[in-house]
């Protein structure tokens, strides 16, 4: 054997390789090894080698491990290393968090077995001479014989990554005398050996410390000792044992200690500790790695923030190679992301080494789609609406392979249209192609429940990538494609009500869809607690803490009257500016909103085209999303207060002579990006400048800025432009005519109306009466939310005349004044709190992302929209933590004088309440009632029904508190686990692979032997089993039965393959390898790496597939060459370029087997 340079750029030339060629030599005794760092998969690698080694009469291996700076700094930045001592807890960590794979097993056995006969010894190197603490930075690596000795010296550790993965440099030394030089007088020269028995003389003895306090007591360790030296076993497992090993498969992680142990230290002092919150980042981490990703919905008041921080704190500190960059991405909301920031802020504190804030990324998305407090932003956001938001930056983001990525308010990408949704979804697929692995996706919303079927659709796409054979086997057996037309077909025809079904049949059909999305989709991805959960399960741990949940009281009515002259035009205006179907087809007087639906009237299609939204969406339908957005908007200021209604209209008909203006002088603006309404306001833009600006003046400033936007190279497909009315179809001129005339009439009618706005006179009347009543208002501070600033400025000024201190929040000032807030208002503020204000009126900018809990009553001066809403408005008050017992809510009611009236104003009323349909995805409430906010079931909405996961949870923790032995023995035990009750029933299987999830498999006993895939939550259910359960004696078929199990686990991933990399693309591969096969020069080396390749493409692997095919490639063009590839050349091409993917892969997933089966 000739000395040679080691780097590990081939298999060849991997020290991996020359650790395994030395060590086989019989002529060695004695192998030393000193190493920087060393770990355990990386003797799994050449563990076959070790154990012939060690089982030869006179073997030892003396492991000498010191602290390799590089190693050490670059551990020290993650956070599962914190005030950790090296290397007892890096060394423990690592161990205690193997996967339970075979080839790691044998390691423990061979460690286990040789340490306690000195066969292995192990030392720490940790000070030298001098006894002064020292770094050992050198790898050495000898095999010692009394004929020769090699030595090896060089940067690889004794680690996975320091034997095949890194590149390393590393010289063979194959010169005995070399290797045991002995320096002396004349000759200096000092051999490996020398070396290595110095260091090891100074060394500390750990072998003892290794083996009792880390091996035996890491789970790995602790399941193998329990094998070489058992206990004996009191009986064989029973079906409700059976039963309690699928639970922790399933649930093992919610209800493991130390596990449970781990998350709670990453908790600052500051956060008081809550069961239900750990267990739901250990449940959410365990859907994660089953589906990909998971939705945490815990109710408003819950620390959704706390539990999204442990998330991303234990994804940071799991080292488990799982293909996924160390790096977070969290997108959120404006008005969210300080609160996520102080959070992790929070969490950073006290040490610098397991700091989150360095990993982690922030984006925050836009307002579009939200209708916000001023009708000029809503005006400039339906201009922009053509052309929607994307994520910031959003080049480069794509360059960055993030492997957690966690969206707070996550229904925000419940279209997958809209450019933002586009850019996210880039981004994953290209983090999916970079580094074959799609990143997590965590989905945090307070109702995913409230969603349309499609809103619900495209967020879980974001992580279940392969829509045709997903993991969710409910919905239609994993094809959600095919689960969702369905869902929205009868979704769609349910909200038409085009059939002859009543109201409460459809409400009943709606909420059988409900309940199937329930079942189907969430029940597998949702992570929800509720108080309903947490006063149930959590009782000790809420009155350890001394917690408690406020009580809702209400909400109550303010009612206020309207004289018959003002509930007339109330009734009427109602029918104008958002007029039922049935109003439309009695009178043609109502408003169609023209000014925004311009687009609806080109002549030439090319301008249409230039206004096409994405997903096929044409410009009448643009145009009507236009046209709703500001009929939403007047329909809310009417509700909000006479003044905010007045002031809309008089900007609606202002908004709309501007189009008229247009059109008469034959120029015509549809811009996007330009709010041509305030472009053209000339006597705005003349007090601005102190000059007369003309309206010339204006039209000149907006083609210079559509000239700037071209040449910015922002004027996308042209959109922001100029037109002649010849653009147009001539009828539009009148559309836009007979809407101003309808505006103008109701301008005039409201203009010379006497009538006060009684709602105002009634909550001027009820602020000390009934808002500020000291027996129900203990806090003396109060909460009101209006959705219209001129409203809320309204308001402020009367609370001032009655002696109160009101702060007013709006979009525009939030951000600013964030500390005024959290001083005045946030019982969870550790700074000084402060009482400048007793009240804070604001719009639903606060309504979430913030503490208002310091106050205790809620007046809802605007009628909340929908219950999502509702529920997100009362949960700034009703929290953890607060100091009150009850919480009170106001909303105000209209009423009439006369009785005729009444009935007019009350069918007007329930008419703007039901008219929140027209709001996209939340808006849609699958409740008892589908069109109506019903406050007398709102306490019901706050505190959840329990969730449906909860039982099987609270019954496995039940189990392992009464039976804490036999929970353990069970959770030790991998063999035994296939049992029959009835051998007459279907079988029940689950596989996995070590890098899969477990997957369900149902197996019919009948002749056609059909199969299919299950969640495991339908197999808890049909396995659940009582104690008194017997076994039976499994039949003669059993294994045939398990051999359709995993023919069905295989099929399943070459579906998934399929799907990925196309079918025609598999059957090439597969066709290159069986030409190859069929060559009778192929070698039997060669043809076990393609029966290995079959077997992965089997299995779905896509890189096997896509290696395949560019082998072919490659051997086709030198096929057409002169002088073509020889056999041997094929034979080199094949194991260097397939065998290596395959052994690497194969390392990674490991072979599949039965965790347990049954018949039943």
């Amino acid at each position: 054997m000739d000395s040679t340079l080691i780097d590990n750029s081939t298999e060849e030339l991997s020290m991996r390789y020359w650790l395994s060629e030395c060590i086989s030599l019989p002529t060695f005794e004695t192998l030393q090894i000193a190493t920087g760092y060393w770990d355990l998969p990386g003797m799994a690698l050449i563990v076959d080698e070790l154990s012939q080694f060690l089982e030869r009469e006179g073997t030892t291996l003396q492991l000498l491990i010191g602290k390799d700076p590089y190693v050490y700094a670059s551990q020290l930045k993650n956070p599962k290393y914190k005030d950790a001592e090296y290397p007892y807890d890096f060394i423990k960590t690592d161990i205690h968090e193997l996967e339970l794979r075979e080839e790691y097993e044998r390691v423990v056995v061979l460690l286990l077995k040789y340490c306690p006969l000195g066969k292995i010894q192990i030392r720490i190197y940790r000070k030298n001479e001098e006894d002064e603490t020292q770094f050992l930075h050198s790898k050495c690596y000898l095999f010692l014989g009394k004929a020769n000795c090699f030595g090896i010296i060089g940067s690889s550790n004794f680690t996975k990554k320091g034997l095949e993965g890194n590149a390393e440099l590393n010289y063979l030394e194959t010169d005995s005398k070399r290797v045991t030089a002995v320096p002396c007088y004349g000759s200096p020269s000092k051999g490996h050996k020398i070396w290595f028995e110095e260091k090891w003389e100074i060394s500390e003895e750990w072998t003892e410390t290794f083996l009792e306090q880390i091996l035996k007591r890491s789970p790995i360790g602790g399941k193998i000792d329990r094998i070489v030296h058992p206990q004996p076993q009191e009986e064989t497992f029973t079906p409700y044992e059976l039963y309690i090993k699928l639970l922790q498969t399933k649930f093992g992680d919610v209800i493991d200690r130390s596990l449970t142990e781990e998350i709670e230290s990453y908790l600052p002092e500051e956060i008081i500790r809550l069961d239900y919150q750990i267990e739901a980042v250990k449940r959410c981490i365990s859907i994660m790695r089953e589906h990909g990703g998971f939705m945490l919905a815990d109710v408003v008041g819950l620390g959704k923030t706390i539990v999204g921080t442990l998330i991303i704190k234990r994804f940071l500190s799991d080292l488990r190679d799982d293909g996924r960059e160390r790096k977070v991405l969290v997108i959120t909301p404006p008005a969210i992301r300080a609160g996520w920031e102080r959070t992790i802020s929070l969490f950073d504190r006290g040490g610098d080494t397991a700091k989150i804030s360095p990993y982690v990324d922030f984006i925050t998305t836009g307002k579009i789609g939200s209708l916000i407090d001023d009708e000029e932003e809503v005006e400039e956001e339906l201009e922009s609406l053509v052309d929607d938001e994307s994520l910031g930056d959003d080049q480069a983001l794509q360059d960055i392979d993030y492997g957690l990525i966690i969206i707070d308010e996550s229904h925000r990408f419940r279209r997958s249209t809209t450019k933002m949704y586009q850019s996210l979804d880039t981004l994953i697929e290209n983090i999916g192609a970079r580094s074959g692995a799609y990143p997590y996706i965590g989905l945090l919303s307070a109702t995913p429940q409230n969603n349309r079927p499609d809103d619900l659709k495209n967020q879980i796409y974001l992580f279940e990538r392969n829509h045709k054979d997903s993991t969710l086997k409910r919905a239609s057996g994993g094809d959600l494609e095919d689960f969702f037309v369905r869902v929205n077909k009868e979704y769609n025809a349910l909200l038409k009500g085009h059939d002859d079904l009543s109201d409460e049949e459809r409400a009943k059909k709606l909420k059988e869809i409900s309940q199937e999305l329930r079942d189907c989709i969430l029940e597998d991805l949702l992570e929800r607690r509720t108080r309903t959960d947490v006063k149930t399960y959590y009782k000790a741990d809420i009155e350890a803490q001394g917690l408690t949940f406020p009580e809702l009281v209400g909400p109550h009515a303010l009612v206020y009257r309207m004289d018959d002259e003002l509930a007339r035009l109330f009734a009427e205006t109602m029918s104008i500016i958002a007029p039922s179907e049935v109003e439309k087809i009695r009178s043609d007087e109502w408003l169609r909103y023209y000014r925004y639906r311009a687009i609806e009237y080109f002549v030439d299609p090319a301008n249409e085209q230039k206004h096409m939204a994405r997903g096929n969406r044409s410009v009448g339908d643009i145009a009507g999303q236009l046209a709703t957005i500001m009929q939403i908007m007047l329909v809310k200021r009417l509700e909000s207060s006479f003044t905010a209604f007045k002031r809309s209209l008089l900007n609606l008909r202002r908004y709309t002579d501007n189009m008229i203006s247009m059109w008469e002088q034959d120029t015509i603006f549809i811009c996007p990006q330009i709010d041509i309404n305030r472009e053209l306001d000339s006597r705005a833009k003349s007090e601005r400048r102190g000059r007369i600006v003309t309206y010339e003046d204006c039209v000149q400033e907006i083609r210079d800025k559509i000239k700037k936007l071209t040449l910015d190279g922002r004027n996308e497909r042209g959109q922001n432009a100029e037109y002649r009315q010849s653009d147009f179809r001539p009828e539009y001129y009148d559309c836009l005519k007979r809407d101003r005339a309808l505006i103008s009439r109701l301008c005039d009618r409201w203009g010379a109306s006497n009538s006060q706005d009684p709602k105002f006179d009634t909550f001027k009347e009820s602020i000390n009466t009934k808002l500020f009543d000291p027996k129900t208002n203990t806090s003396g501070k109060l909460v009101i939310f209006s959705e219209a600033k001129d409203t809320v400025n309204s308001l402020s000024h009367a609370l001032a005349y009655k002696g109160h201190r009101a702060l007013v929040i709006t979009a525009a000032n939030r951000d600013e004044k964030e500390q005024v807030i959290q001083e005045n208002f946030d019982a969870n503020y550790t700074g000084e709190w402060r009482d400048e204000y007793d009240v804070i009126i604001t719009t639903d900018v606060l309504a979430e992302g913030v503490n208002l809990h310091r106050a205790n009553v809620i007046l809802n001066y605007d009628t909340p929209w929908n219950s999502t809403r509702l529920m997100q408005r009362i949960g700034r008050v009703n929290r953890i933590g607060s100091q009150h017992p009850k919480i009170y809510v106001y909303n105000f009611m209209p009423s009439a004088q006369g009785d005729e009236m009444i009935k007019l104003v009350q069918i007007a009323h329930s008419k703007l309440q039901s008219f929140h349909v027209l709001f996209g995805g939340d808006s849609k409430i699958f409740t008892d009632d589908e069109s109506l906010v019903h406050y007398d079931n709102i306490r019901v909405a706050i505190d959840g029904e329990e969730s449906p996961l909860q039982k099987y949870v609270y019954e496995l923790k039940q189990y392992r508190d009464s039976h804490p032995d036999r929970y353990q023995l069970i959770a030790d035990t991998d063999e035994g686990w296939e049992m029959a009750q009835d051998p007459e029933g279907r079988a029940y299987f689950v596989v996995r692979a070590p890098k899969s999830a477990p997957l369900a498999i149902e197996v019919e006993q009948d002749p056609s032997g059909d199969t299919k895939i299950l969640s495991l939550l339908d197999l808890l259910e049909r396995l659940r089993a009582l104690p008194e359960d017997k076994r039976v004696p499994l039949p003669e078929e059993w294994p045939s039965l398990r051999k359709r199990a995993m023919e069905a686990y295989s099929q399943h991933f070459v579906r998934i393959l399929k799907a990925h990399v196309g079918q025609s693309n598999v059957e090439r591969a597969l066709r290159i390898i069986v030409s190859l096969w069929n060559n009778h020069e192929t070698g039997d080396e060669t043809k076990q790496i393609l029966l290995s390749a079959r077997k992965q493409i089997d299995r779905g692997n896509r890189d096997v597939v896509r290696r395949v095919i560019q082998i072919g490639d490659e051997l086709g063009r030198r096929r057409s060459q002169l002088i073509p590839a020889s056999m041997d050349e094929i034979d080199a091409l094949l194991r260097d370029s397939i065998g290596n993917l395959i052994r690497r892969v194969e390392a990674q997933q490991g072979e599949p087997s039965v965790v347990l089966g049954t018949i039943k």
